[in-house]
């Protein structure tokens, strides 16, 4: 069919005049020549649906139908009079025919408005359509970024909670204090569970499955709950958390939750527990590794008592303490008899056998508040604070006595092991701690020279 829009109208008027008249002329001939008006529907029938015509141009073409179709309505309608009646005239007619073809020319104007109207409709629909889509990609923007920036919200807050862990559990001095704090932590952040911290190995079924596997246990519902025995679990519903407290790889405590309602806890807040656990056990990882070097620093590395260098300024603070408080305090110092010949005779194995055995005597029998130390070589040195020298006398010649009552064997051979004491009071003796030392010293020489195994106190 003919696509140009002047030929498509053109047409179909000159096949309506051509008709018309052929009527107005021949109007006995009605029935036979009316149905030449379907040439016009014939000249504008659309294309088959099935050929390559798109769908826009298919609904143009139902439009002009549609308006050809009321035209041509009209048109019978002006032609019915004139085939019904001889006698009309020619003017009559054509003024007829002027007002159905006024008729038709509004109804055209109308229904191009309405096209028009129709046409802007589509393109307003259209841009409406691009904006729907536009508002709902951004509205997917709009919840990713919202989403985004409460995952990234949690992670700053999950961050700066860390951050606050670290820094008060670093804070503390001592295991009791960081149990402490763990106990603060959790009530805090679990205000509605039952939470505590328990240190030492498991106290039931619970914390030994924790101990044995040695991974944290999750339980979300105790009522559904079948890898322990029904006793070993809370009556009813509710939810229960079991973190282990790991130090230098053995369990040293647990952390527990329990709740009264299922489903209380997630994987989130498992993530919390063992992150606090890890940082409370770094924490007293550090307290015990920084005591140990701070005892390394001030204890002998073979006997386990006071070195030299703790000796002096523990001196320091008897001599001030007793410039104080007016009450005096004494030094004995105690060298191993023939310690030469252990080494010598016996090896160096049983000379480090004689010095642990000699440090242990001293310190297992002096009070806590007196002070033992390894002075040099085999020498020793023991604070009694508080103590005249009568006294002091009496504790070194217990001393001497304890240690010559151990029995040794090297190589199989039993000996006995003998040290010779000299003691010092302060501040009768000496004004300054060289002076105590040296005095203290001198005792023990006499005694050496005496006969050894013996204590000096004049």
């Amino acid at each position: 069919m003919v696509n140009n829009k002047f030929v498509r109208f053109a047409v179909p008027f000159l096949l309506f005049a051509g008709v018309s008249g052929l009527l107005w002329l021949y109007s006995r001939h009605f029935l036979w020549l009316f149905p030449a008006y379907g040439l016009v529907f014939i000249w504008l029938s659309p294309p088959g649906l099935g050929g390559d015509k798109s769908r826009a141009n298919i609904n143009h073409q139902e439009k002009e139908l549609k308006f050809l179709f009321i035209f041509l309505v009209s048109a019978i309608g002006f032609m019915l009079p004139g085939v019904a009646s001889r006698y009309r005239s020619a003017e009559a007619a054509m003024f007829s025919f002027a007002e159905v073809a006024a008729l038709w020319a509004l109804f055209y104007a109308l229904n191009s408005s309405q096209s028009r109207a129709q046409e802007q409709i589509q393109k307003v629909s259209a841009e409406l359509s691009d904006y729907a889509l536009k508002i709902k990609t951004l509205q997917g923007e709009i919840k990713m970024y919202s989403e985004h920036r409460s995952c990234l919200l949690d992670r700053i807050k999950f961050q700066a909670d860390l951050a606050a862990y670290i820094q008060a559990l670093a804070a503390c001095a001592g295991a009791d204090e960081i149990k402490a704090k763990l106990e603060e932590m959790l009530k805090r952040h679990f205000p509605d569970a039952v939470t505590g911290v328990e240190s030492g190995a498991a106290r039931d079924s619970l914390a030994n499955w924790v101990a044995e596997r040695k991974i944290s246990l999750f339980i979300k519902n105790t009522a559904g709950e079948n890898r322990f025995y029904p006793g070993d679990l809370p009556p009813g519903p509710g939810s229960i958390v079991v973190v282990p407290l790991n130090l230098f790889g053995s369990i040293a405590g647990f952390i527990r939750l329990t709740a009264a309602r299922a489903d209380s806890f997630g994987a989130a807040d498992m993530r919390r527990l063992e992150l606090i656990s890890t940082i409370a056990a770094v924490s007293m990882e550090n307290i015990y590794l920084y005591e140990k070097v701070k005892e390394l620093a001030i204890k002998d590395g073979l006997t386990g008592i006071y070195t030299h260098r703790a000796f002096q300024t523990r001196m320091e603070e008897e001599i001030l303490r007793a410039a104080r408080t007016k009450i005096p305090f004494s030094l004995i110092m105690a060298d191993i008899d023939h310690f030469k010949s252990y080494n010598d005779v016996y090896g160096h194995q049983a000379g480090d056998a004689v010095l642990k055995a000699a440090a242990h005597v001293l310190a297992a029998n002096i009070r806590d508040i007196d002070f033992a130390a390894r002075y040099g070589g085999e020498e020793f040195a023991v604070i009694l604070t508080g103590v005249n020298k009568a006294e002091a006398s009496a504790v070194a010649e217990h001393l001497r006595q304890t240690l010559e009552s151990r029995h040794f064997s090297f190589g199989g051979k039993a000996s006995r092991v003998t040290a010779s004491f000299g003691v010092a009071e302060f501040p009768s003796e000496a004004a300054i701690s060289s002076q105590l030392v040296r005095a203290a010293d001198e005792r023990l020489y006499k005694a050496k020279q005496d006969g050894r195994n013996r204590v000096i106190y004049e």
